[in-house]
């Protein structure tokens, strides 16, 4: 088991080597081997087609991959998508068929992926790895051999100064020299509001990419190569005539059933919101100083906190926290940023060194708890580069801190320098305190990224947000609550509708304690060129309030049912649930059944306590009104059996049986996610544990 989370932690690390998202690697190693040997193996082809509607683009990635050595192995997709993105799509080519997933609930599918590659056959499993960080494990990968992987996923993007921009990743330095035999990348890009321009990241190169303008509003982009290794991001930019338009939408109507539509509503705040102060802005800065600061990263985090303090005016108050088991500050209190206290704030920084485990409980604690003074200006700034290891780790508990000890109302505003496992947690607290996240990737200036936020943290934001959409009748309208939106910065919004036709939308909030309004008449039902990544898109966002919920009240059965039924019917990937493929029979089936039996009266319940250490107990019933023959078996989270914990005949009736957390041979796993799984008859049952040494 160690040596699995060796090899784990290693495909992670070669993939978070590159902080920003990319295009599929595929890392292999020897099939159920104790080793922790990773093979890179070569990318041969690459294609990939992109739709853009406005600002939802669908990407299809077509690649084949090549195992040049003399070993079957197993392999291990690894891709990290861009933030607000979805996985939607996955296929993978079985003996020159193009064979479809299906979702199914997470531990089923462990199981069931390992007991087919026990046999030798062809399945492929793709599960969440991390934030936006997925995993696709396939098997086999046959010497000299070829594996071919599409992948489809939406994203929404970003309007900013008249244009949008769209990103394929394509930098391969932290990955491989090796060439691609072929690469292609062709993108069309369909507006509602006239195309002005379109220029791409390889203009310098004329012959490998053309640029086509079908209509006004319609523009195609092909670009390709032979035999090239890419250490650049292939980018696209579509400048566009919006007028003073602010508010567009996009559709989708299901033509074969009688449901209501699905929308995306994108709407803009003016740049010019309202004059707003800038004399009496205050500041915390918060940087993690733990372990795993060591090194780049550390000098990072002091060029951060030394260009925040550049960029201060005389206006400013501020303070610094450094926090690792523990914290200090740079003073007791917010003190006026003089060019007396700058200059010692800049010694302070000198003098930080990275040591210690990760106190997001102290961290939080000293800065929300500041006397701010006045809490529409009062910013506190929190970077880290990991996950709370010391004081208070569990997260609802420190979102609950979070709220009690933020008085003053400041907002919080989190970066991330890499890509740390507390994204979510973080991404929460920044929603709650009215703030965002910002990511400092290691190929980002950092000193642009600073600037940048240090002006964002302060400009007019449109507060306590709400919307009439006239008579479209729409409902379950989501993010919930809606966040704030600064001057400038656009929000979308997705949620369902009764109604088409044109609509008047109308936004209103409040902006310095004045309640403010904007309104558009905005298009609904433009079902002949809307898509389904729409309702696709509602689906995440559905799941994403859900999955707030659970973190707020816990795993509640209802919950987690309800977000594997909305992670099957909108084909979105959650914690709970896998993209499963197997190979067809003879007959063409993938031989899945379309639920596991269950007869009535068997039932598996969660045991108890969870997380445990060093042992849970596991209750289970027996149905039916003759005897069976159970099997209840422990899984690690490759699917391979780690402890029997029943085979026998039982009769009717309801049993407990308790794990001490061993495996077989009497030895002591790690800590770790585990599946337990019960099969009766007819009957299998499957349910996820946690085991914390």
């Amino acid at each position: 088991m160690k040596r699995f989370f060796m090899f784990a932690f290693a495909v992670l690390m070669l993939c978070a080597s590159r902080d920003a998202w990319s295009i599929g690697r595929v890392y292999a190693r020897l099939p159920n081997s104790s080793s922790a040997t990773v093979y890179n193996l070569r990318i041969k082809t690459m294609r990939a087609t992109v739709q853009i509607y406005d600002q939802l683009a669908v990407t299809h990635v077509d690649q084949e991959f090549t195992n040049d050595g003399t070993l079957r192995l197993e392999g291990f997709y690894v891709f990290k998508l861009p933030d607000g993105a979805q996985v939607h799509e996955l296929y993978l080519w079985i003996n020159g068929q193009r064979v479809p997933y299906v979702v199914k609930k997470r531990e089923d599918a462990i199981v069931k992926y390992q007991e087919i590659v026990n046999r030798i056959a062809d399945p492929a499993i793709l599960e969440q790895l991390g934030t936006n960080l997925f995993k696709l494990r396939i098997f086999p990968f046959d010497p000299k051999g070829t594996r071919r992987i599409e992948i489809q996923y939406s994203q929404p993007l970003t309007y900013k100064q008249g244009s949008i921009q769209y990103v394929f990743p394509m930098d391969m330095t932290d990955y491989t020299s090796a060439p691609i035999e072929q690469t292609s990348v062709v993108v069309d890009m369909q507006s509602q509001f006239p195309i002005t321009g379109a220029t791409t990241s390889v203009d310098h190169t004329p012959t490998a990419v053309v640029v086509t303008k079908l209509t006004d509003k319609r523009y195609t982009i092909e670009y390709g190569l032979e035999n090239v290794s890419f250490s650049r991001d292939f980018k696209v930019q579509f400048s566009l005539d919006r007028g003073s338009a602010r508010m567009l939408a996009r559709t989708w109507r299901d033509s074969v059933s009688a449901t209501p539509p699905w929308f995306i509503l994108w709407s803009a705040v003016p740049d010019t919101l309202y004059s707003d102060s800038t004399t009496n802005r205050e500041i915390t800065f918060v940087v993690d100083v733990s372990s795993s600061m060591e090194g780049t990263r550390i000098e990072q985090a002091k060029e951060a906190l030394r260009s925040f303090v550049d960029f201060m005016t005389e206006n400013d108050r501020f303070n610094i926290v450094a926090f690792s088991t523990g914290a200090v500050q740079f003073r007791n209190s917010l003190v006026p940023a003089t060019a007396l206290q700058k200059d010692s704030a800049r010694a302070f920084i000198e003098t930080l060194t990275a040591l210690g485990l990760t106190n997001f409980e102290a961290a939080l604690q000293r800065s929300l708890s500041m006397p701010y003074t006045d809490g529409d200006h009062a910013a506190v700034v929190f970077l880290t580069d990991g996950t709370p290891s010391w004081g208070q780790t569990n997260a609802d508990s420190l979102i609950a801190l979070a709220q009690r000890v933020n008085t003053s109302h400041a907002h919080l505003y989190p970066v991330t320098v890499g890509d740390p496992g507390a994204t979510p947690l973080l991404t929460t607290l920044a929603r709650q305190h009215g703030g965002f996240v910002t990511t400092v990737a290691a190929d980002d200036s950092l000193y642009a990224t600073m600037k940048e936020l240090y002006r964002r943290l302060f400009l007019p934001a449109l507060r306590s947000l709400a919307f009439n959409f006239g008579g479209t009748g729409a409902f379950d309208v989501h993010p919930v609550p809606l966040p704030d939106v600064f001057a400038g910065d656009q929000l979308l919004v997705t949620g369902r509708y009764l109604t088409d036709g044109p609509s008047t939308v109308r936004m209103t909030g409040t902006a310095g304690g004045t309640m403010r309004g904007y309104e558009e008449t905005v298009a609904f039902g433009d079902t002949g060129s809307a898509l389904r990544a729409v309702a696709r898109y509602w689906g995440a966002r559905k799941i994403e309030s859900v999955l707030d919920l659970i973190r707020q009240v816990g795993e509640q059965k209802e919950l987690v049912d309800q977000v594997i039924a909305l992670s099957i019917t909108y084909s979105v990937l959650t914690p709970y649930t896998a993209f499963l493929v197997i190979e067809p029979t003879n007959s063409g089936s993938t031989g899945i059944p379309s639920d596991e039996g269950q007869a009535v009266g068997f039932s598996l319940a969660q045991n108890f306590p969870n997380p445990f250490n060093p042992s849970t107990t596991i209750r289970y019933s027996v149905g039916g009104s003759a005897p069976a023959f159970v099997t209840l078996v422990v899984y690690d989270m490759l699917g391979r059996k780690v402890r029997t914990l029943i085979a026998e005949i039982k009769t009717r009736g309801e049993y407990l049986v308790e794990w001490d957390g061993r495996d077989d041979m009497g030895r002591a796993v790690a800590s770790g996610s585990y599946v337990y799984r019960l099969t009766a008859g007819p009957t299998t049952l499957s349910k996820l544990m946690v085991l914390a040494r």
